[in-house]
């Protein structure tokens, strides 16, 4: 079961995601029903370590093992989506990419039960011009920290 806590006022969600690096690249995804691309990952269950966590969301999404590096940001986020508030408390993990995945090329899809995701590989100077979350994310990407930051989000 996902740690997704829904009250009158809003939902709590603990998320995991991947900061997926190869050459000034990094790997971005988008949803048929979602209008921006966001990071590989996904809700940590109950009962679940955030690394676990990881590695299921990556297998699932991509149907790749991959090893973290380390954690890099830890992020409180505040934000709306169709009249829902939510806050969420995500951990964003680096890693390098695997030559499994590589060869799948610059741009590729996967289908994980009903929804299909379609990745792409975008160098760091484009993420700027993209609706993409997390939006520190676009400078940040450019002077990774090698312990844990924290950051909060407020985009209501």
């Amino acid at each position: 079961m996902d740690i997704s806590l829904k009250a009158a006022d809003g939902t709590f969600n603990y998320r995991v995601a991947a900061i997926l690096l190869h050459a000034g690249r990094l790997l971005v995804m988008r949803d048929e029903s979602i209008d921006h691309d966001y990071l590989p990952g996904g809700r940590v269950h109950v009962g679940e370590s955030a690394e676990t966590a990881l590695n299921r969301e990556l297998r699932e999404e991509l149907d790749t093992a991959l090893t973290p590096h380390h954690l890099a940001f830890v992020a409180e986020s505040f934000f709306t989506v169709d009249s829902m508030r939510y806050h969420e408390l995500c951990l964003y993990h680096v890693m390098d990419a695997s030559p499994e995945l590589l060869a799948r090329g610059d741009a590729f899809t996967r289908v994980e039960g009903n929804e299909t995701h379609h990745f792409r590989w975008v160098k760091f100077e484009e993420l700027a011009k993209l609706r993409f979350f997390p939006v520190f994310l676009k400078e940040r990407i450019f002077s990774l920290p090698d312990q844990p930051e924290f950051v909060t989000m407020q985009s209501d």
